[in-house]
């Protein structure tokens, strides 16, 4: 094997997880649209881009938008691209992406899907979750199954939605959150642990932040430290995801359609 092609397969694997990292009650789809009402969003429909740090070095970006379609369906969705020449090279690539709707400043998830691909490997899973029959149809790369639902069930993705409406609420800046996430092929407990209140220096400005982290569990790769601010509706301003201990990779806001108003720090 090449020097080169040594570095290929080593770096495609680790931009693989890197792209697996970032990129989630009785009605249907139709009867949960109509009660949704074009002024009664929580969070405001949106535009955002992160950039995406591998131990210092700028691999990738992270582009994310929060819209509500004619019919009243939001759609969250996020593309990772790659920005090094390596990572270009090698044609590697992530998306995200969830529709729902509102309920009492509660999502109410419809779809889920993600896709990660790479040279000669490609993963993926979906969800089209049925609130009438109660159960959620998934495929993934590994097969078909359903999973039955649970009263406010979120997915990986519109879990940062839900806490940053979590975080309006002063009262729960400074306390641990507890979620439930529909995974790929299960159902299980998901937490926000409050860690300190403190300033983050990005790109995008100096905020006075609340300190969060992403517990899954553990040595999962969905595990991640997060900052919130009120300037940013409380949405992540940065996610960085340890290994053994160290920073592996470190997503930061660049810019957004949301006015961040000035500097805290």
């Amino acid at each position: 094997m090449s020097q080169f092609q040594y570095r290929a397969k080593r770096f495609l694997r680790r931009w693989y997880w890197a792209a697996i990292f970032l990129t989630m009650v009785g009605c249907s789809t139709g009867a949960l649209a109509a009660e949704a009402e074009a002024g009664s969003a929580p969070l405001p429909a949106h535009e955002a881009v992160y950039e995406v740090l591998r131990r210092g070095d700028k691999i990738g970006e992270v582009h994310v938008s929060l819209a509500q379609d004619e019919g009243g369906i939001w759609r969250y969705a996020t593309e990772t691209v790659a920005t090094s020449r390596l990572a270009k090279l090698l044609r590697v690539s992530a998306e995200e992406s969830a529709q729902f709707v509102w309920r009492d400043a509660h999502v109410v998830p419809l779809t889920y899907r993600q896709v990660a691909r790479a040279p000669m490997r490609t993963r993926y899973w979906q969800h089209e979750i049925d609130w009438q029959r109660g159960t959620t149809a998934t495929q993934t790369h590994e097969g078909e199954f359903e999973l039955e639902l649970e009263e406010d069930l979120l997915d990986s993705l519109t879990l940062r939605l839900q806490l940053a409406v979590a975080l309006q609420d002063p009262a729960n800046r400074g306390q641990d959150l507890k979620f439930r996430v529909i995974e790929r092929d299960e159902i299980e407990d998901q937490y926000f642990f409050y860690l300190d209140h403190e300033p983050v220096d990005i790109p995008a400005g100096c905020f006075d932040a609340i300190h969060m982290q992403r517990f899954r569990r553990e040595g999962s790769s969905r595990n991640y430290d997060s900052w919130h601010a009120a300037n940013f509706q409380w949405l992540p301003l940065r996610i960085v995801q340890i290994k053994d201990g160290d920073p592996e990779l470190d997503i930061r806001l660049l810019r957004t359609s949301i006015d961040l108003g000035e500097d805290d720090c």
